[in-house]
């Protein structure tokens, strides 16, 4: 299991038309981002219906297997079928809490308990236990996330907790325009979440020629290890290569960075 201080992921309360366009705005994924249009749609249908006279019974919770690498996009997701089982009535809240041991068990009540499986720090007996209970209850969703061979080995070990999850979405690796997007995007926020600190990418870092960076200077293996996990080591990087004075990052400048923080990882690695 991941401990991890994340802690609970709660943001204002969202609307049909805010997470409509989070679900837009996710890259890759493309056949985890039908089934959340689909989910967004049926709400949608739901609420007319319900304006129309109509009585609308809101699904009760159920839970789900994310199945996916490092930084595929899966704590994301989490995010925003929490707020979509938020505005369908299926949750209480839209909170997505992290797991941190049954604390936060209880703490996720009426929200998503998001836990992620690793292979290195299994879950106890206890926590299993709190799982499953919880599950019995009916207040709260669960979200068991990790690599394929880690829930496969788990689940087998815990048929009685593999048997209350009803839907399983797989994550693919990022390719690496997929990559290239999410760093450009990365890039461009402005504000309190700006990592840059007012660095911007200059006019020949174009999609394009990121992905071709990424996929000349980084190994696949590590790109399957981190996926989207590489990227923010990589523009840290790139900030460094930039000359006194200048706050503008060149191609030139991204290329040290890339192959700067693919070197930082494949040290951390052992790769």
């Amino acid at each position: 299991m991941s401990v991890t201080n994340c802690g609970n992921f709660c943001e204002d309360v969202p609307t049909l038309g805010e997470v409509k366009r989070e679900i837009s705005s996710i890259v890759g994924l493309r056949e985890i981002k039908k089934q959340l249009e689909s989910i967004l749609e049926k709400i949608i249908h739901a609420e007319k219906d319900a304006a129309d006279g109509f009585r609308v019974v809101p699904p009760k919770p159920f839970h789900m297997v994310f199945v996916g690498r490092n930084g595929t996009g899966k704590s994301t997701v989490a995010r925003i079928i929490g707020k979509l089982f938020y505005l369908a009535g299926v949750l209480s809240s839209y909170t997505v809490t992290e797991m941190q041991g049954h604390q936060k068990i209880r703490d996720a009540k009426g929200g998503l308990l998001l836990v992620k499986i690793d292979e290195e720090d299994p879950i106890s007996s206890d926590t299993l236990e709190g799982l499953i209970a919880a599950m019995d209850k009916g207040e709260s969703s669960i979200v068991l996330a990790g690599n394929h061979r880690a829930l496969n080995q788990y689940m087998k070990c815990n048929l009685n907790l593999y048997r209350r999850f009803s839907a399983r979405l797989q994550f693919d690796d990022l390719t690496c325009e997929d990559l290239a997007m999410i760093l450009v995007k990365k890039a461009s926020i402005k504000g309190e979440n700006d990592m840059l600190c007012g660095f911007e990418l200059d006019s020949s870092c174009s999609t394009d020629s990121i992905a071709r960076t990424i996929s000349e200077l980084t190994p696949q293996n590590l790109r399957s290890l981190l996926n989207a996990h590489l990227l923010d080591q990589m523009l840290i990087e790139a900030k460094k290569v930039v000359r006194p004075g200048e706050k503008t990052i060149s191609l030139e400048n991204l290329e040290t960075g890339v192959q700067n923080g693919a070197e930082v990882f494949k040290n951390l690695l052992n790769l």
